[in-house]
C-alpha cells in the first residue's frame, strides 16, 4: 500500500490529510478516528480516497503539532508505505526543515486542493488564522493554474486570530460565533482594514449600549467588507466560488462574503473540507501533481 501524506500546519491549527487505498483509509478510519476523522473520496480514482484528521489547535507550538500527527500516522501506518510528504501553511517553512518534509506554496496547496475536489470552482476566498487569500484559478483538463491572486499581507484585521481573540474577549468560544451572531438583532459599524481601530471601534459599541452578539456581528461583517475592499480589490469575481479556511465556518462572515460580492447562492459556497482543502492539496502534490490530481502553475 501507498499512501501520499499532506500537512497545513498554520499559526492556529495543524491538520493532515492522507491519499491512500480506499481500503486502508477506510481500516485506519475503524482504528483511528483522529487520524481519520471523515474520508473523502478521491475524485479521480475510486480505488483512492482521502483521510483528513481532526482540527488540531497548536497553541503556538507548530513544530509540536506537526510531528505528534506525524507520531500519530506511524502507528497505525508503517514508514515504508508513506511514499511522498509536504508541508504547506505559514509554518511550513519551519516543520519542513525540521522535520525533512518538502514544503508547498500555500497559494498552490490551496489550488490543488479546491481545483481537484471542485472543477467547476474558479474563485477561492481563503481566510485563516493568520491571513487570508483571494485565487482565482483556471482547470483544463487537470492543469490547474493560478491566474490571479492577493493575500492581506502583516495585517492582522480579517484574520481567524483576531476574531479569535474578540470572541474570547467577549465570552464566547469561536466556535459559538457564527450562530451567535445570526440572531443578533443590531449592527455596529466596525472598522475592518486594521485590528487596532476595529477593538477601538468594537468597545465603543459596547459603551453605546450593543450586545455582545451584535458587536461580533458588526466584527463580522466588517471582515467580510475588508476581505472585498483591500484583498478582492478590483478583482472580477464571477463564476463559482469556494470560501474556505476556519472563518469559513463563521456563517456571519459566509452570509455576508456572498451578500456583499451579490453572488447567487449556488455560485458561492463552503466545502465541507473547507479547513483541511489546503493538506488535501499538499498530500496531492505529494503524490505526484499531475493528471487528476491537479497542476498549480502561477503560484507565487
Amino acid at each position: 500500500m501507498k499512501y501520499y501524506l499532506g500537512l497545513d500546519v498554520g499559526t492556529v491549527s495543524a491538520k493532515l490529510a492522507l491519499v491512500g487505498p480506499r481500503e486502508g483509509v477506510e481500516a485506519l478510519a475503524a482504528r483511528k478516528p483522529e487520524l481519520a476523522a471523515s474520508v473523502v473520496k478521491h475524485p479521480g480514482d475510486p480505488s483512492l480516497s482521502i483521510a483528513l484528521s481532526s482540527y488540531r489547535r497548536i497553541q503556538g507550538r507548530p513544530l509540536e503539532a506537526a510531528a505528534k500527527l506525524l507520531v500519530e500516522l506511524l502507528e497505525r501506518v508503517d514508514a515504508d508505505d508513506v511514499a511522498g510528504a509536504v508541508v504547506t501553511g505559514s509554518a511550513a517553512k519551519l516543520v519542513g526543515e525540521s522535520l525533512d518534509i518538502p514544503a508547498a506554496n500555500e497559494f498552490k496547496a490551496a489550488a490543488v486542493g479546491v481545483g481537484t475536489l471542485y472543477p467547476d470552482v474558479r474563485n477561492i476566498f481563503e481566510m485563516g488564522g493568520e491571513n487570508s487569500k483571494f485565487i482565482h484559478i483556471s482547470n483544463e483538463r487537470g492543469a490547474i493554474g493560478i491566474v490571479d491572486y492577493q493575500t492581506n499581507g502583516d495585517c492582522a484585521a480579517g484574520t481567524g486570530s483576531f476574531m479569535d481573540q474578540q470572541a474570547t474577549r467577549l465570552r464566547f468560544a469561536i466556535e459559538e460565533v457564527g450562530d451567535v451572531v445570526l440572531a443578533a438583532e443590531r449592527t455596529p459599524k466596525i472598522a475592518g482594514r486594521c485590528s487596532v481601530f476595529a477593538k477601538s471601534d468594537m468597545i465603543h459599541a459596547q459603551q453605546k449600549g450593543y450586545k455582545p452578539d451584535e458587536v461580533l456581528k458588526g466584527l463580522c461583517e466588517s471582515v467580510a467588507r475588508n476581505f472585498k475592499s483591500n484583498i478582492a480589490k478590483g478583482k472580477s469575481v464571477h463564476g463559482r466560488t469556494a470560501f474556505i479556511g476556519g472563518v469559513a465556518l463563521n456563517k456571519g462572515v459566509d452570509i455576508t462574503l456572498r451578500r456583499i460580492f451579490e453572488l447567487e447562492e449556488k455560485d458561492f459556497f463552503v466545502p465541507p473540507e473547507c479547513v483541511h482543502l489546503s493538506a488535501i492539496g499538499a498530500a496531492l502534490i505529494a503524490g505526484g501533481g499531475n493528471g487528476s490530481a491537479g497542476r498549480a502553475e502561477g503560484a507565487p
